[in-house]
């Protein structure tokens, strides 16, 4: 026995040293072939790669290759659903469960496949709030004190430490700086006085990877704010519409630097936007500015930050009407934006077994339906509650 042990352990020391000396030999190829040898393998043979060394996963990572990989990009729809099993008994003894489920197609494509890869969510109830955000890859996902990371690549999701403090947690924010290729969290608590609340005072900071607990940051030098948007990464920083002012009666955006752990009001929003009945809290990433869709009737009107020049102007930049689809469905909001600046709108719920998301094209003004292919085996999603946004999914983080 204790021969058969120790050849078990040889083999294994000599695998281990081989797989090193493997790694070792890949990682010092130039970055050229390194690339060319990558765009030859299929998708999920290059997911692979990332977890192989810092080496490849950097490479991966880079836009020089991403831009570079021969395949058509895919759109990425992430969908938080509700969910029923044991479809024979009656409504009020179906279980009832709430996972994170992804779609995916081909820009061509007019169907939206779901896949096996699910995260799971705290059970069905009315009264939960999620906040979702996509950030090169990964997308977080905060209720309260409880934050979570998933890569809907892989299906993969990590449960990060409870926020600390008894504060309540106002809103959760996630991104990415690519410069220190880090990933962040951050969450803005805040106290409650029975039905008063008070502005957001504690701003708090996680780093995936570093293995360290939360930190907070300093917010002595900002105004008192209330997070009131979602947030939208772009180029390591994150932003997001904060309500400002006296009594919390303005509107300002606000600029999380991920490097540099620095919070400040960016810009406050022009008179014409503050004056509006505003009806939508969606910003987006357009042709690397941050944009604010905002619906009118059956007419959206999306505004576009200057963010390189010195006012940081807000510019009406873009107006489509969607009248000729409310047939297809009465409620329509703006979800987000593909690679190619198509802009995706998705109804708030789904009242019938049929889901769906439209693709509007600026320049061809036209609208395209993309039906969501959700039958599973043995499940069947009832309601959805939100669609937060379609990117690129090619990044495999």
């Amino acid at each position: 026995m204790r021969t058969r042990s120790k050849k078990t352990k040889t083999v294994n020391n000599n695998n281990d040293l081989q797989k090193s000396e493997e790694k070792q030999k890949f990682d010092q190829l130039p970055l050229d072939l390194e690339i060319e040898m990558f765009r030859r393998l299929p998708l999920k043979s290059v997911a692979r790669f990332l977890t192989l060394s810092k080496s490849c996963a950097t490479t991966i990572r880079s836009p020089s290759f991403i831009t570079s990989f021969p395949s058509q990009p895919c759109t990425l729809i992430a969908s938080a659903a509700t969910i029923r099993t044991c479809h024979n008994l009656p409504s009020s003894f179906k279980s009832k469960d709430q996972r994170l489920y992804f779609f995916s197609s081909s820009s061509s494509s007019s169907t939206v496949f779901s896949t096996r890869l699910t995260c799971p969510l705290s059970p069905y109830d009315n009264l939960i709030e999620y906040y979702y955000h996509y950030a090169s890859g990964l997308i977080s996902i905060g209720c309260n004190r409880k934050q979570i990371v998933t890569n809907p690549s892989t299906g993969r999701f990590i449960t990060l430490p409870s926020v600390r403090r008894r504060r309540v947690v106002v809103k959760s924010f996630f991104g990415y700086d690519p410069v220190s290729d880090q990933y962040k969290v951050s969450c803005m608590t805040e106290r409650r006085h029975g039905l008063r609340q008070d502005p957001s005072s504690e701003h708090q900071v996680f780093t995936l990877g570093e293995k360290k607990p939360w930190k907070m940051i300093d917010c002595t030098s900002i105004p008192d704010h209330r997070p009131w948007s979602n947030g939208v990464c772009i180029d390591g920083f994150v932003y997001y519409v904060a309500k400002t002012g006296q009594g919390m009666s303005q509107l300002s955006l606000m600029r999380y630097a991920l490097r540099a752990d620095n919070l400040n009001l960016f810009t406050s929003l022009p008179e014409e936007l503050r004056t509006l009945k505003l009806s939508g809290d969606t910003l987006l990433n357009y042709e690397g500015n941050v944009a604010w869709p905002l619906q009118l009737h059956l007419i959206f009107n999306v505004w576009v930050m200057d963010q390189d020049g010195e006012k940081h102007e807000w510019l009406k930049k873009i107006t489509f009407n969607i009248e000729p689809w409310k047939s297809s469905s009465r409620y329509l909001d703006v979800r987000g934006t593909t690679h190619t600046g198509e802009f995706i709108l998705a109804p708030s719920h789904y009242p019938d077994d049929e889901f769906y998301v439209f693709h509007y094209n600026l320049g061809k003004n036209s609208f395209t339906k993309k039906k969501l292919q959700v039958r599973i085996y043995n499940v069947r999603i009832v309601s959805t509650s939100s669609i937060i946004g379609l990117y690129l999914s090619f990044s495999l983080l």
